[in-house]
């Protein structure tokens, strides 16, 4: 079935309308560029570069409209006519706005304008004719119509009398209107001479409203009185008088002028040959040319000279309202920040997790001094996202303090038992930095690559481009030092007597807290005036209600481990790589030991998570899991200190039982959750040198075992006993019996398959056995041999 509309609704569609008519002589500037009319195509205009380069472009008559109301174009009227054709109030008056005349030029430009209007009204209504005879007569009359264009506004009085002469109100009405407050009448117009007017009345008709105007301010002679000598020596005393960081005044600086020249007169009476012979002697500048000399000179030449560059900057620079930050992780600004104070190098409760080696290594060595805070901010809530405690600037200081930022902080705020939580992490947008070392370190570099985010180097010396971080750590200054003993202050001048050495009883530990407790249940809680009264707490969870999240979700775990990991060389063999006495293998790892070549690959190792670790292989990064489960989430230090647990057990043990490192492991990490702040908040980082050294120390000779237990052999009935070296540092026992019919050879599977390094196995007995002087290793999985060149 066929629809068919009915044609009686519909109506012809009425053209669109711009508001204002076009023509082929008229100029059009859309968004500052000039367009000329060329003609309609239908409801479209066609308009072509002014230029007459360029293709012609159709603007639709609503988008013109549109442009027109926003303010988006200036339509000049007749541009393209000549100038005999244009009206006389056009001429030349594109060239020409009276908003650009200014101070005593607008001034003469609207007396003048008042009366020549004065004069036209008058001869449009038939009172006089523009000679110079007839405006003589008519002077009085003008003065008093070129008075009422020169009024800023109009009173009820004047408005009224207005009325009352075109008849439209009554006489009683007058006297009822309040007159107008004031003292003696105001002086009238100044009109010009008669025969002016009627000259400039001439050019008014001919020449538009530029014949008004004038260039007065241009006249006169500008040029100094001085001889070039004169101001050469000017100058040249002023340079090193003014100009100088001894900020002389200006006052002074006249003195040391006149002094200058009276010297050079002088020694030019004294160096003149004869008496006969003339000599031209200087004139002396007065304190107003030396005045208006030092007003001409560069603003920013003298402020350099007399401040130096930074003060000078800040004084020029523009204030405005800053950065617009829509939204949390739009920018956020890190930093560094000597501490002012002074605290004992050292912590408790770390000297039970770390070595004496390690902790002279962090600078833990007990003295008295100051501390580098390497701390993060969101410009948007002003939310501290991450700080690290270090003894000196350093790369690996500002990647942890990344790290921080894109990871959950509740267990810093749970170990100083806060209020409040410091859940937040983001992914930055843009980091902003100064030129620092730390963060041109490559660790800090390639961490930000990795993430994806844009580093933005500030200007430094300029600590204004960093206002937000830098407004951290003066508050830090003003709230958070003066609570604290040791306090430096910033200067020798601020601290004056304070003994700051001899009242520093804060360790590595107690600044740590203080620092996370002022952060988490202080600062944040804080009303800001940068969030209009909120508090940093208050805009991040208004910013979290109304949707206003990060663009992106925080990095999974091997984001992280690449990003923040350390890279390594490594040699694959039988059994996987060994990383610190943790083994790691994967079927990837595997198949790539069977193939022909180098066996040797690159490897990102986390020291905060010895659960696995990323292995380059066929160009791309494969995770590989260690073999023992429970070394996920283990940290290096918490490693560290139960291999040397074991060592100081038994030195000359080789091979250790799981149930016992994994035992030491939970004692240890028992020990570093007591909350030790600290060991979070400082960056303890190893280097990758200092690792090959405690690898070489510790993990030599140290290897995990099974646990010894009963398992199934797959191939007949029973089961048999794993042996396992014996611990050389318990006494043997030997033990004899008598042999019976169930002792039986070791299948020959097993002794295939044990490793060609060892003795042979032990009967299979169940029972203790003899010790042998090589003992056999435990059976492991069968792995793949790699297959020689001569099996090819």
């Amino acid at each position: 079935m066929t629809i068919v509309p009915n044609k009686q609704n519909l109506g012809e569609a009425k053209p669109v309308k711009t508001g204002f008519r076009l023509d082929i002589h008229d100029r059009l500037l859309i968004h500052g560029k000039p367009y000329r009319f060329l003609g309609m195509s239908g409801d479209n205009a066609e308009l072509i570069p002014a230029s007459g380069a360029g293709l012609t472009e159709v603007f639709p008559m609503g988008t013109l409209a549109r442009l027109s109301t926003s303010g988006d174009i200036k339509h000049e009227v007749g541009y393209y006519l000549p100038d005999d054709l244009k009206p006389s109030s056009a001429t030349s008056a594109f060239d020409f706005q009276p908003s650009n005349l200014t101070g005593k030029a607008r001034f003469r430009f609207d007396s003048r304008l008042s009366q020549i209007k004065a004069i036209s009204d008058m001869e449009s209504e038939g009172l006089i004719r523009p000679n110079t005879v007839e405006i003589e007569a008519a002077r009085p009359e003008i003065a008093s119509r070129a008075e009422a264009y020169l009024k800023a506004e109009a009173t009820e009085r004047d408005l009224l009398e207005s009325e009352m002469e075109k008849g439209r109100l009554p006489d009683r009405v007058r006297k009822g209107v309040r007159r107008n407050r004031g003292g003696v009448a105001k002086e009238g117009v100044k009109l010009y001479s008669s025969d002016y007017l009627r000259k400039l009345y001439a050019d008014y008709q001919a020449h538009g409203l530029p014949a008004l105007a004038d260039d007065l301010s241009k006249c006169g002679n500008r040029t100094s009185l001085l001889r070039p000598e004169e101001q050469a020596l000017l100058m040249d005393i002023i340079k090193r008088s003014y100009l100088t960081p001894e900020q002389k005044s200006i006052k002074a600086t006249v003195v040391d002028v006149q002094r200058g020249f009276r010297d050079e007169n002088n020694r030019r009476e004294r160096n003149k040959r004869s008496e006969e012979e003339e000599v031209t002697l200087l004139h002396v500048p007065g304190r107003d040319a030396v005045r208006r000399t030092i007003k001409k000179l560069d603003r920013l030449t003298v402020l350099i000279a007399r401040y130096g560059r930074e003060e000078a900057m800040k004084k020029l620079r523009p204030v405005g309202k800053g950065l617009e930050i829509s939204r949390p992780g739009e920018r956020v600004e890190i930093d560094e920040w000597c501490i002012d104070l002074l605290s004992i190098m050292r912590s408790a409760k770390l000297e039970k997790v770390f070595g004496e080696e390690h902790l002279k290594a962090l600078g833990l060595d007990g003295e008295k001094a100051r501390w580098w805070l390497v701390a993060a901010i969101d410009c948007r809530t002003r939310i501290c996202l991450g700080m690290k405690l270090t003894r000196n600037p350093s790369g690996s200081a500002a990647r942890e303090c990344l790290r921080m930022v894109v990871s959950d902080k509740g267990e810093w705020s749970d170990s100083v038992r806060a209020n409040c939580t410091w859940p937040h992490a983001l992914v930055p947008e843009v980091l902003a930095s100064d030129n620092g070392p730390g963060f041109k370190a490559s660790v800090f570099q390639n961490a930000c690559l990795d993430l994806q985010m844009i580093v933005l180097r500030t200007i430094g010396g300029i600590p204004g481009m960093r206002g937000e971080i830098e407004r951290l750590f003066y508050t830090a200054v003003l709230d958070l030092m003066p609570r604290l003993f040791g306090r430096t202050f910033s200067n020798p001048r601020e601290r004056g007597d304070y003994p700051a050495e001899d009242r520093a009883c804060l360790d590595a530990e107690d600044v740590a807290f203080a620092l996370v407790r002022w952060i988490v249940d202080i600062y944040h809680n804080k009303p800001h005036e940068g969030l209009g009264g909120r508090t940093p707490l208050e805009q991040w969870d208004a910013d979290m209600e109304s949707g206003n999240y990060p663009l992106r979700a925080l990095p999974d775990v091997r984001s992280k481990r690449l990003a923040f990991g350390s890279q390594l060389p490594r040699t694959v063999t039988r059994e996987g790589i060994t990383m610190m006495g943790v083994r790691y293998h994967s079927e990837d790892l595997a198949l790539f030991y069977m193939q022909p070549g180098s066996n040797r690959v690159e490897v990102r190792w986390d020291q905060t998570d010895l659960g696995a670790i990323e292995v380059y292989l066929d160009g791309a990064w494969r995770e590989v899991p260690s073999v023992h489960d429970r070394f996920r989430g283990v940290n290096l230090h918490v490693w560290l200190k139960a291999r040397r647990a074991l060592r100081a057990k038994s030195a000359s043990r080789r091979a250790w039982e799981e149930e016992v490192v994994f035992k030491a492991i939970d004692d240890i990490e028992a020990l570093v959750q007591e909350k030790s702040t600290a060991f979070g908040i400082l960056d303890t980082s190893i280097s990758d040198k200092r690792l090959e050294e405690i690898e070489a120390e510790l993990f030599t000779s140290f290897r995990t075992t099974e646990a010894r237990s009963l398992r199934a052999d797959g191939k007949e009935a029973g089961r048999e006993i794993a042996p396992r070296e014996p611990d050389p540092d318990r006494p043997v026992r030997t033990t004899t019996r008598r042999k019976t019919s169930d002792d039986v050879p070791a299948s020959p599977d097993v002794q295939n398959h044990q490793d060609p390094d060892q003795g042979p196995a032990a009967p299979g007995s169940g029972q203790d056995t003899p010790p042998v002087k090589s003992a056999t290793r435990q059976r492991t999985a069968w792995v793949p041999r790699k297959p020689k060149e001569d099996d090819q």
